[in-house]
């Protein structure tokens, strides 16, 4: 995990979850450690956070294992005041439907915390599906009915001031709203179509990118066409996205 997606989770806490009260429950949707990528769990020490992993296979800081990775019935709804998730959605194929099952836990007035790369080279763990624009979480607020309280992706002016914002951090916190009983009935009504179609697994294929005769004949036409100059390509790069950047 780069350290500008720890840092935005670590302020999400200090700014949101700080404060004496009950112990609030998290739950990490893509908890799995790697070698070399770490998780947000030490942002939730035991003694002021009850902290549960969720990934799609068994591992260290990992609890829960769903048997289908979409829809998490393993889970009641309304569990938990805080869902958090990063660097994940980008290897979702149905990122949609993770969005819809952590309104479904949160309880009324939780809120989930997500981070996403709104740029970047391709880096299959083991899909690569997506990118996020800040217009992506509106989207998913719109179609799940949470409440966007702020979004964000990384801007240009961060470039020289942090490593790894090649992946231009795109961010959104959001909050489940606290209804009454027939708008809560009717809220749960809306996820469940958003997930019925998921409800059995899906299976998709991890065929490598196929390349055919268009793709053989466009290559073919780029190659002949006569290579532009260093400075017009950097031009036309950056057209219209210079900044004026603050490098004391």
């Amino acid at each position: 995990m780069h350290f500008s997606s720890y840092l935005k989770a670590e302020l999400f806490v200090e700014e949101y979850l700080a404060g004496p009260g009950t112990k609030p429950a998290v739950l990490e949707i893509g908890s799995k450690s790697y070698h070399g990528q770490d998780t947000y769990k030490d942002l939730f020490p035991a003694g002021g956070f009850d902290y549960t992993g969720l990934d799609i296979e068994a591992g260290p800081n990992v609890d829960i294992v769903p048997e289908n990775m979409f829809v998490w019935n393993e889970i009641a709804g309304n569990t938990f005041d805080v869902c958090i998730s990063g660097q994940t959605f980008e290897h979702n194929p149905f990122f949609w439907i993770t969005f819809a099952e952590i309104a479904r836990v949160l309880k009324p007035g939780g809120l989930a915390f997500i981070v996403a790369p709104g740029a970047g080279a391709v880096h299959r763990y083991p899909l690569d599906c997506w990118r996020f624009y800040p217009d992506s979480w509106s989207a998913l607020c719109s179609l799940t009915g949470l409440e966007l309280v702020e979004s964000y992706i990384e801007p240009d002016e961060h470039l020289l001031r942090m490593s790894n914002t090649v992946w231009r951090d795109s961010a959104v916190i959001a909050r489940k709203p606290v209804l009454g009983p027939k708008q809560q009935k009717a809220f749960d009504a809306r996820l469940e179509k958003v997930v019925c179609a998921f409800r059995d697994p899906v299976e998709f294929s991890l065929d490598p990118p196929r390349h055919g005769k268009w793709v053989a004949k466009y290559n073919a036409t780029i190659r002949a066409t006569k290579r532009i100059r260093p400075k017009l390509f950097l031009r036309k790069l950056f057209a219209g996205r210079f900044v004026r950047l603050n490098t004391d």
